[in-house]
Formats: C-alpha cells, structure tokens, sequence
C-alpha cells in the first residue's frame, strides 16, 4: 500500500541501510542509559511513527482478530523480546560480535520459510546458511588475542537467543499478512503491544530515566529511534510483498555497514580482529547465497 510501488529487495536494502545507523546509536547510549528505557524511547518513538504512517496509508477493508492477536505477537518477540535481549548482547559481546552472531536469524527464517511456508530451499540456499554458521563460529572463537578480554563462549547464546526470537516474530508476521495486508497497521500494533509491555513494567523499574552523563546519549537514542521507524516500515513493507528467504538476507546485508561503522567510532573499545572481518564477509557471502540459490 504505501511503499507497495518499491520492490521488495530494494525495501529490504533500505532497511539495512537503517538499520546500520540505528545499531551505532545503539551502542554510544549503551553506555550512558540501560536496556529498559533504551527500549522504551524505542517504543514509544517507532509507536508514534507506526499510527503516522498508517494514517497515511490505505485503511484495510476488514480487521480480522487473527491478523490482529498475530500483529500483536510479534509486539512481544520482536521489538519487545529480540530488541530487550539484542541491546543486553551487546553489553556482554561487543557490538560488531553480537550482531554477527545475530546473523543466524537467516538460518532460523529459512528453517521456518521451508517447513512452515513451504517456500524453496535450493543447494545455494544450503550453502549460504552454511556459511554465515561458519562466520558466526570465526566471531565466538577469539583465539589468542591480547588485545582485549576473552568472551565467554556462552555470552554468545544470548544474541542467538535475540535471532531466535526475531525469526520467529518474522514467521508470524509473514502469516498476519494473509489477514491483513497492511505493513503499517502491522508496525503500529506490534510496537504499541511492545510500548504497553513495558509501560506495564515501569512500576517495578527502581533506576532513574536520565543521569546527567546520560543526556547526551538519550538525544542519540530518539535519532536513532527514527532511523529504526523507517527501517521497520522498509523491512515489513518488502516483507508482505517478497519471500522471507530473499528479504531477510538483503535486511541483514547492514552487517558490513555496521563493522565498519564500529571500527570507525570504537576503535578504542572495540578492538576488531582479522577473524571478525572474516566472518562478516562469509556472512556477506552467506546471504548473497541465499538470495540468488532459487
């Protein structure tokens, strides 16, 4: 409807390409603000953003319980669940790790799109998701470096967990297509169900919402908050319109964006090895893979 003029794969670029902004930002308020309200200011800002765009968009003719409890469940696995959880990765592995690994979402929605949707898995396919599992091993093994503290290998399972959670909230989402074809009624319902979850958990939150070293990173947060709105209506706009098994690949092509992106403003906390490299290109590799194996 609105965006449906756009092919899916260039959606799904844009998406990646804000995407990458949103994760810098991300990691420079990590520091200065927690996981809640870093999810909070996410919420509420992508809420507002999700009811603009729908009230420009074309209304559907019909508003099926399904398709709404559906909108609603993604809410909760994806920028509730996967967001909460992916933001709390990043503080135990560093963001460039942990995105990699969060890479393995691509094995998880393909796994789904075959035996769920029925949609095909070619050789390439195979080969793809291959690939992006081995950088995602490169990134966890640090060697013998000394340049930074070892990772727990078990560190690792938690920004899997997030990729797990977001395969999973695409499977659904994909499936409240069918009853409503609408991305943006499908934006504004999931962030306000993920906007409430945490409204309802704010009682129960004892630290403050801003330290005066926080300020600055709360500014970052709302920019980053907006680059996050436009990528949720590229990726879910090119989600009702392309296979899961295209558009999730290109979304997640925002991986070299992001490595570079690090080393560009964290050199001094992020110290990148020649393994991290690696693995971001195979995860490159991976995805084309996965994409052109149809």
């Amino acid at each position: 409807m609105l965006l449906d003029i756009i092919h899916p794969n260039i959606l799904a670029l844009l998406s990646a390409i804000f995407v990458s902004c949103t994760r810098i930002t991300q990691r420079y308020a990590l520091d200065r603000i927690s996981e809640f309200w870093i999810n909070l200011v996410f919420s509420i800002v992508t809420g507002v953003f999700g009811w603009f765009f729908y009230s420009l968009d074309i209304v559907p003719l019909s508003f099926p319980w399904e398709g709404i409890f559906l909108f609603m469940a993604v809410g909760f696995f994806s920028p509730f669940a996967g967001r909460y959880i992916y933001l709390f990765a990043i503080k135990l592995t560093g963001l460039a790790r942990s995105t990699i690994v969060a890479q393995t979402v691509l094995v998880w929605s393909a796994l789904f799109a075959v035996f769920v949707l029925g949609e095909g898995m070619t050789v390439l396919n195979v080969i793809g998701t291959g690939l992006i599992m081995l950088s995602s091993m490169l990134v966890v093994y640090d060697g013998k470096s000394d340049e930074k503290k070892k990772i727990p290998i078990y560190y690792y399972l938690v920004p899997a967990l997030s990729a797990l959670m977001y395969a999973f909230s695409h499977l659904i989402g994909k499936t409240a297509f069918s009853f409503i074809p609408s991305s943006t009624f499908g934006m504004a319902i999931s962030n306000t169900t993920c906007l409430s979850i945490l409204l309802f958990m704010l009682p129960f939150r004892k630290d403050g919402v801003l330290k005066k070293e926080s300020k600055k990173g709360f500014i970052f947060i709302l920019l980053g908050s907006v680059t996050q709105s436009l990528a949720i209506l590229c990726f879910w706009s090119a989600m009702k319109l392309g296979n899961m098994t295209q558009v999730i690949p290109l979304s997640r092509l925002s991986i070299l964006l992001i490595v570079f992106l690090t080393w560009l403003f964290f050199r001094k906390e992020e110290k990148l090895t020649y393994r991290v490299f690696i693995g971001a290109l195979l995860a490159l590799a991976g995805a084309y893979g996965v994409v052109y194996g149809k």
